[in-house]
């Protein structure tokens, strides 16, 4: 069963595209005049990419440096197990980098072994789905028993509901009793495409105590036949009302033991900008072993 005690406290992360050159990933793993440094990498990764993340990142491995994985290969909404080829290399990756939890979003990533990418298809927010993706992750606690299994709430660009996104992560995280991965750009993003006004969030019925990993990254604003729409963007700058959101709510994310900034595409000056933002909020607003791992 999860235990918020068993997972260690990382700190401020980065999210890496490991073969990328923007941002220079590797610079922001030293502190230096200039910047300050980042505790940790999240890796996302397809089943099959055990010998590209070897390839670079065997020295930290070897230094032990922490990671979290974002497996790429994961239907949670789909109660079946993926196949075991499949579950195997993400087991292997996990133990490579000896990932302190995974973590992905709750939606449709495969179709057909098809990989959608940007086209996920969100799931149905209904009790339903709720149940669906509770025996999916009972069954994944069975396959990756020595690390905890995240649930993160996805993309958002069309909805079909009974409840909001809050309250079908919330069930999911106390039917489950798991952990959740708070999506700062998902969130705001769902807001703008169901038509809701910011403050219009169940934020006093949410668990943010089952909050182990908080997502910032950038927004980019669409605009299709008259409807407006706003996309998390990890090459785009973090807006002002995320940075509201995380200083609103991260004193309730007592159990928060990871921030991580999602920048794959951004410029190296404004990654650097964002990370010393982020440590002024947490230094001010976070509490228990995330501030001490700061």
């Amino acid at each position: 069963m999860f235990n918020i005690e068993d997972v260690a406290a990382l700190g401020i992360g980065l999210a890496a595209d490991l073969g990328g050159t923007t941002p220079n990933w590797r610079d922001f793993l030293v502190e230096n005049e200039e910047r300050p440094r980042v505790h940790y990498l999240n890796v996302a990764a397809t089943w099959d990419q055990v010998e590209k993340v070897t390839l670079y990142v065997s020295d930290l491995i070897e230094q032990s440096f922490p990671f979290v994985l974002h497996p790429i290969n994961i239907n949670l909404v789909d109660s079946e197990l993926e196949k075991p080829h499949v579950l195997a290399g993400i087991g292997a990756l996990a133990e490579l980098c000896n990932a302190n939890w995974l973590a992905t979003d709750v939606g449709v990533w495969m179709w057909a072994n098809q990989y959608l990418g940007e086209f996920l298809v969100p799931p149905i927010f209904d009790r339903v789905t709720v149940e669906s993706v509770t025996s999916k992750l009972t069954s994944l606690r069975s396959v990756f028993p020595e690390r905890p299994f995240l649930i993160e709430n996805p993309p958002v660009n069309f909805v079909v509901e009974e409840m909001h996104v809050l309250d079908f992560m919330g069930a999911i995280a106390q039917e489950a009793d798991c952990g959740l991965v708070l999506d700062v750009g998902h969130l705001l993003g769902y807001q703008y495409a169901t038509g809701r006004a910011l403050s219009d969030m169940p934020l006093s019925t949410f668990p943010f105590h089952r909050v182990v990993e908080v997502h910032l990254a950038g927004l980019m604003r669409r605009e299709r036949g008259g409807f407006e729409t706003y996309y998390d963007h990890h090459g785009h700058p973090i807006p002002e009302v995320s940075w509201a959101f995380l200083s609103e709510t991260l004193p309730k994310m007592t159990n928060l033991r990871g921030i991580t900034l999602e920048q794959e595409s951004c410029r190296d000056s404004i990654v650097a900008e964002h990370l010393r933002r982020t440590y002024a909020i947490c230094r001010n607003e976070s509490v228990g072993r995330f501030r001490a791992a700061l």
